[in-house]
């Protein structure tokens, strides 16, 4: 496809302002396809406008592709309102009419404001990188497109809610009165024994990161904590639900009293939650059975990695990919449910007894 008619593309460049390479604006619009199915997926109006092909004013989210060659080339997104705000707003932009205090003017001003902070918000959680438009043109508006990154915010969904699971699936699991048999269940101690690493890796993980990462991990651990005591409520009412849970993020949370650590450039939140995510696994599988005994062990870990293989399925490819990459072992070029490394799942080796 072509997209710049090559004798438009030679008059341009014989005027000093040439078109970008067939090629980058390929990418280019792939880019613009990708925004646009992004903010649609959200709920929000939007379409793909062509430089041969106006929208004439067409309401709702306006991606477009400016190809010039140079610093200005690029996707960009602005909000067009609707036809009776767009009229009535041109209606006092008139030479006869102009009044830039009219009421009508600001609030046009005011919406297309709200939706470029609403859309970029959107766009960021996506994993676009975004700027305003403004940074590149003075008298630009909107938003500027510089790329994408992988959508990353979901696997740290995945792997928060599998630290919050399993350490409070641990410290739910207590001991039997049962004297017919042997004791199931976990020891106060044996519960401080099993999660006490993958909460140290949290706290010092979140002592290294850099200061937007660490609060934005933070946020993460309580918004989930707070969902999934939310769900435990729904289940077994409001007066049997485990609370400890909402105490657990504030645990995890919780800095060490001691200088902040320089921020390491190699350090992700998604690492961390990986580390901790596997220390707590394998402190289960390396427990003797006077911690915890075989049938709380499996029950513990095939909820925890059967939640976490359900998430998968839903995450995007990225996603899937970089869980993978951040795992021990074989890294498969093409994640599926089976390429999750054995120390990730149930473990059926005999367990160790205690002496």
């Amino acid at each position: 496809m072509t997209y710049i008619d090559p004798q438009v593309r030679a008059n341009a460049e014989r005027n000093g302002i040439p078109h970008a390479p067939e090629e980058v604006i390929a990418e280019w619009h792939t880019l613009a396809e990708a925004v646009c199915g992004e903010l649609q997926h959200a709920g929000l109006p939007a379409y793909v406008e062509f430089s041969n092909a106006p929208s004439e004013g067409r309401a709702g989210a306006r991606v477009s592709v400016d190809t010039m060659d140079g610093p200005s080339g690029d996707v960009y997104v602005g909000w067009n309102p609707g036809e009776s705000l767009t009229e009535a707003v041109l209606g006092f932009m008139e030479p006869d009419r102009l009044d830039l205090r009219e009421p009508v003017i600001e609030h046009g001003e005011r919406v297309n404001l709200l939706m470029d902070t609403a859309i970029k918000s959107v766009l960021v959680l996506a994993g676009f990188r975004t700027r305003d438009a403004s940074e590149i043109n003075d008298l630009a508006s909107g938003i500027h497109i510089a790329g994408r990154q992988p959508r990353q915010w979901f696997l740290a969904h995945i792997l928060t809610e599998g630290v919050l699971g399993l350490i409070a699936a641990i410290r739910s699991c207590d001991p039997s009165d049962d004297d017919r048999g042997a004791r199931a269940g976990i020891s106060a101690e044996g519960k401080a024994r099993l999660t006490g690493r993958g909460i140290r890796i949290v706290q010092d993980g979140l002592r290294s990161l850099a200061d937007d990462d660490r609060q934005e991990l933070a946020r993460a651990f309580r918004r989930i904590a707070g969902a999934m005591h939310s769900q435990d409520m729904a289940c077994r009412g409001f007066w049997a639900a485990d609370r400890s849970l909402l105490e657990l993020a504030d645990e995890l949370c919780l800095l060490p009293d001691r200088p902040l650590a320089m921020a390491s450039s190699s350090l992700t939140p998604n690492r961390v939650l990986a580390a901790a995510y596997v220390a707590l696994l394998g402190s289960i599988e390396l427990a003797d059975v006077d911690t915890v005994g075989g049938d709380d062990a499996v029950k513990i870990t095939t909820a925890s990695t059967g939640t976490l293989l359900r998430r998968l399925a839903q995450a995007p490819a990225e996603d899937r990919q970089e869980l993978v990459h951040l795992l021990p072992g074989k890294r498969p070029t093409q994640p599926t449910r089976r390429s999750l490394p054995v120390s990730w799942r149930p473990s059926l080796r005999p367990r160790r007894t205690a002496e």
